[in-house]
């Protein structure tokens, strides 16, 4: 108990330091958007917690002993039980958890259960297998950090959203999705979307631990606080660099300066200043913690030869999109999207630029616009926003691990991508909630169907599986290529009419695509690793196919859509199967028959990946660790 009213203390230490931030004061944030905010944090983060246990096996749901009403009791021993207001597991092996979670114990009086670290310390006894005491209090700190986050998030979200719609009016019915697309004057809706978006990841239990950021840093660099920031410039010695390009691209000095050419100016005038020649040098631009924190503890050789600058410079104002580390210069409608390491461990891993990436990027991004000339049909329906321009300290003797910790890689605008009347919208941003609970999705159902009923969703459903599905998995289908394409790397476009128009991809990090496949097409890449990118192992491919784009964004829309519109989820994922039979057929021709065969097979019928996150965090491990779980789209498929 003591411990428990020592997390206590520390969180409302956190909400004191976030109410005297000026985002929190200029914005009216107050104690009671905080204390409103602790009910959906902890249903948010339960939820999480309950569904990586149930889903990865660690616990089994057998255990739960459920009414007719969704109430369950589960036993942990020694008497004790958990008592849940409803949980509820469906296809995909999700779980539906609302309400409360009650411990009752033989000699003392129910206790809500009020933090994620205190439903996982009575948990742990079911563990299986069992975790040491150090793992789960590492874990639990975790937990608690990213729920402590998520009352800060969802109480400022709360205010942001109370201000919008004050801004929209009753010209548009409240409806934000028709305000910003009527409203071209507005410095940038999408810019705007992403960070009022911002949810974080949809399995993940950590899905906002922030290990390592005071409350006030995690307000002053997360999107979803409606930050912006300045970026600092560095200076990085040519002999130390790699420059990757996509064809066509200008010098990279010559680039930036066109972008950037006030702070270029500076840059120039600095290194003069300190009697270095500006010509044996490229500008860095570099996250405020990282420049301040990583930098100087990591490359502070380098840095006393003047191989590597950090000056005082503010390479430009960044606006962080829905990933924390790439941010919009100036939340401006032309200039590149800026995709910057921070050695800090968000969500689970530290988020930094590898080299791999730098130069992958590039390369990558030039194979998909060719394939995508290649394929008119799948053009119209899906476009990439590509990665330009990689940069990274090119240690000697070659060092990947300090490496990418000095890099950048820059990405094209995706306004730059769209045709007068279209906005791009996150996909994740869909998700969010206004202040009637209702899912921004339900704004584009009344602006696309003229009406919000459940046959408008599955009217506006169907629209979207049918740009989805041909998109990604033919493109699967026959050249090998899994996006990573699930909710915070994916666009939906609006056409000018307020249609759903087409799916548009950015970062291209983690692709996987399959060998055999794509060199069937005579198409080949230059690698950066022998051993990724491309893959001969086609389960390893698919994998990610299914993960991000079936699980992540599909999947969760899917249940998503059933559990807003209480409409029955075989209605869904049936619709899901059809769509994935007819890309399927549509494409037979293209694909090597035994390929189309065992795609289909592991695609509709055999169990499908998944990624376990709480596993993972159990080992402490940055590789992948992937179980599998019921087929939703098999005919047969049971409820978990």
């Amino acid at each position: 108990m003591r411990a428990y009213t020592q997390k206590q203390q520390l969180l409302l230490s956190r909400w004191s330091e976030a109410l005297s931030t000026e985002a929190f004061q200029s914005h009216r944030i107050t104690l009671d958007h905080l204390c409103n905010a602790l009910a959906p944090a902890a249903q948010r983060s339960f939820q999480r917690l309950i569904q990586a246990l149930f889903r990865e096996g660690l616990i089994t749901p057998d255990a739960c002993t459920f009414d007719g009403n969704n109430h369950c009791w589960l036993t942990l021993g020694d008497g004790a039980q958990l008592h849940f207001d409803h949980l509820c597991g469906t296809r995909m092996n999700s779980w539906d958890v609302r309400g409360s979670i009650v411990l009752h114990t033989p000699d003392r009086q129910p206790h809500k259960i009020q933090l994620p670290s205190e439903l996982l310390e009575h948990l742990s006894t079911l563990l299986n297998p069992p975790a040491s005491a150090q793992v789960l209090e590492r874990l639990a700190l975790e937990l608690d950090d990213s729920f402590s986050n998520d009352t800060l998030c969802l109480a400022f979200h709360h205010g942001w959203t109370e201000r919008l719609r004050e801004q929209i009016g009753a010209e548009y019915d409240n409806n934000l999705l028709a305000w910003l697309h009527a409203s071209p004057g507005h410095p940038n809706p999408t810019s705007l979307l992403e960070q009022w978006g911002t949810l974080g990841h949809p399995w993940h239990p950590n899905y906002k631990t922030k290990l390592g950021l005071s409350a006030a840093q995690v307000i002053a660099f997360s999107p979803e606080f409606e930050a912006s920031f300045p970026i600092v410039l560095c200076a990085l010695h040519r002999q130390y660099a790699h420059v990757e390009a996509l064809a066509g691209t200008a010098d990279y000095w010559d680039w930036w300066q066109g972008h950037f050419p006030q702070a270029a100016e500076q840059l120039q005038r600095h290194l003069h200043q300190r009697g270095l020649d500006a010509a044996d040098y490229l500008p860095l631009p570099s996250h405020p913690w990282q420049a301040h924190e990583e930098l100087p503890h990591s490359f502070a050789n380098e840095i006393a030869d003047n191989l590597l600058i950090i000056t005082d410079i503010v390479a430009f104002t960044g606006h962080p999109t829905m990933s924390l580390r790439t941010v919009l210069p100036q939340a401006s409608r032309v200039a590149p999207m800026v995709k910057l390491p921070v050695a800090l461990r968000l969500t689970s891993v530290q988020r930094t630029v590898s080299p791999r990436s730098a130069r992958m990027g590039p390369r990558i991004s030039q194979l998909m616009l060719q394939i995508l000339d290649q394929e008119p049909q799948i053009q119209r329906l899906l476009n990439i926003v590509p990665e330009r321009i990689g940069v990274h300290y090119a240690a000697q003797p070659v060092d990947e691990d300090r490496s990418r910790h000095a890099g950048v890689l820059y990405r094209d605008n995706p306004l730059t991508l769209l045709q007068a009347g279209e906005l791009a919208v996150p996909v994740g941003s869909l998700f969010a909630v206004n202040e009637f609970e209702q899912p921004l999705l339900r704004d584009w159902v009344q602006l696309a169907q003229g009406r919000d009923d459940s046959e408008a969703m599955l009217a506006f459903f169907d629209d979207y599986l049918s740009i989805a599905v041909p998109a990604l998995l033919g493109i699967y289908l026959m050249y090998g290529v899994a996006f990573e394409a699930h909710q915070q790397n994916s666009f939906m476009v609006m056409g000018a009419d307020g249609q759903l128009n087409r799916l548009l991809l950015r970062d291209f990090g983690d692709i996987r695509i399959d060998r055999k496949t794509l060199h069937a097409q005579g198409l080949d890449i230059q690698l950066h690793d022998p051993k990724m990118t491309l893959y001969d192992d086609t389960g390893f491919v698919r994998d990610k196919l299914l993960h991000t784009t079936f699980m992540c964004h599909l999947g969760e829309l899917t249940l998503l859509c059933a559990r807003h519109w209480s409409v029955p989820q075989d209605i869904l994922w049936d619709r899901l199967a059809t769509q994935v039979a007819q890309c399927f057929d549509s494409v037979r021709e293209r694909v090597e028959p035994a390929r189309w065969e065992s795609e289909r097979q592991a695609l509709l019928e055999q169990d499908w990946p998944a990624k376990s996150f709480m596993r993972m965090r159990l080992l402490d491990s940055h590789a992948d660790i992937v179980g599998r779980l019921g087929n939703p789209l098999r005919a047969s498929a049971d409820a978990r």
